[in-house]
């Protein structure tokens, strides 16, 4: 590569990052996860007439505390131009307490070694800094999320983060340069939440060189019945063979058992097996009495030996939807992906390989199944609520 085509690789290269990390702002701040933004922010000393201090972007929480972000595609000597730089704005604007140097995920091994070496002086305070540290692209817009949902309210971060995992994988999954990256069809190519892309594309088994496209939607039908289908994101990827469709289910995963499916004792007999007279009547007992110890020992052995046939169904309609109403190749779920909110991290699988999980975890619940059993608020002797742990 000659020097002019050398130049023109990294302006177009460094060109990218800075558009990626603007998206990213741009779809934060639509979340309402910070409050204001500003591109190429400057400030100047007051005994002196020239802006001369600059970072890309600036952006501001609803506390009032102001970010830096810098982009980068190459960490190199001048990296000390963003510790010059970033001293001297915290010097002059008290509310700017983070300045951080961004680079995008999915970079050679030398550039990511370089940005991880360099973050790792910061960290364990070899170096002196301004800089609070050198991040790849998807580590920063988690501790952007971290931050915004750190000053809400519990049950409206909670909100928030499940809504907005599923829009940011949709984001993920529709950009044109992440497939363009992927399928090395571009080498200036930076990519938005670029990780994310290729950790789906991994656990779905997809060979890039068999792929022409990939649409992904985050909104998906109600069920005939008018409740949710399992499936919060669908994506369709078109092969060279043909169009393959993947269905997402996301979830939060936790500590403590949270609520993961809610119907009638008849709904659970129509879906595990209508013909099972005894099944259904167990099921109708255990409705009406709302719990395991008030059903009676014995007839809760009953239903326990009536479900050992059915756990394999039972959990992959409770995950899935699968086997129960609906579309299947929109409203069941093939796969399942659960955020941990105190990392904003995720883990992928297809149900099957999560059931088989449940079992490495050695996760139980009640009645020989991986939940436990009992009633929504006001619904005793009307539904059956099943709460489940994410993993």
């Amino acid at each position: 590569m000659g020097v002019d085509n050398e130049n023109s690789y990294k302006n177009e290269h460094g060109a990218k990052g800075i558009n990626s990390l603007e998206r990213m702002i741009d779809a934060l701040k639509e979340k309402k996860y910070i409050s204001m933004s500003q591109k190429k922010y400057r400030i100047a000393d007051p005994d002196y007439e020239e802006e001369q201090f600059y970072f890309q972007f600036l952006i501001e929480f609803q506390d009032r505390e102001q970010w830096i972000l810098h982009s980068t595609t190459s960490i190199r000597d001048r990296i000390t131009e963003q510790q010059w730089h970033s001293e001297h704005i915290k010097r002059l604007n008290a509310y700017v307490k983070k300045a951080y140097v961004v680079v995008p995920d999915g970079l050679d091994p030398k550039e990511s070694n370089n940005a991880r070496n360099y973050h790792e002086k910061i960290a364990q305070r070899k170096i002196y800094s301004a800089l609070d540290g050198v991040v790849p692209f998807e580590v920063a817009y988690r501790m952007i999320e971290h931050k915004a949902t750190s000053l809400m309210e519990s049950g409206q971060a909670h909100a928030k983060l499940g809504l907005h995992f599923e829009e940011k994988l949709v984001d993920a999954l529709n950009d044109k340069e992440n497939l363009d990256k992927w399928k090395k069809d571009s080498t200036t190519a930076v990519g938005y939440l670029y990780s994310l892309y290729c950790d789906v594309m991994r656990t779905l088994h997809v060979n890039s060189k068999e792929v022409v496209s990939i649409y992904a939607t985050c909104d998906i039908p109600k069920l005939p019945s008018g409740g949710m289908p399992k499936t919060d994101v669908l994506v369709e990827i078109e092969l060279l063979s043909g169009k393959e469709t993947y269905t997402f289910s996301c979830k939060r995963s936790s500590a403590e058992r949270v609520s993961v499916h809610e119907y009638t004792a008849e709904a659970f007999s129509k879906v595990l097996n209508p013909d099972d007279a005894e099944l259904k009547e167990l099921l109708v007992e255990f409705q009406n009495a709302g719990g395991v110890r008030a059903m009676g020992e014995e007839q809760a052995e009953r239903l326990q030996r009536r479900l050992t046939g059915y756990r394999d169904a039972l959990c992959k309609w409770v995950l899935g939807g699968i086997g129960g109403e609906g579309e299947p190749t929109v409203q069941w779920a093939s796969h399942i992906i659960t955020v941990d909110e105190s990392t904003n991290s995720y883990n992928i699988a297809a149900i099957e390989d999560y059931i088989l999980e449940y079992d490495k975890q050695g996760i139980t619940g009640q009645l020989g199944t991986p939940f436990q059993w009992t009633y929504p608020s006001g619904g005793k002797g009307k539904r059956i609520q099943l709460k489940g742990k994410m993993i």
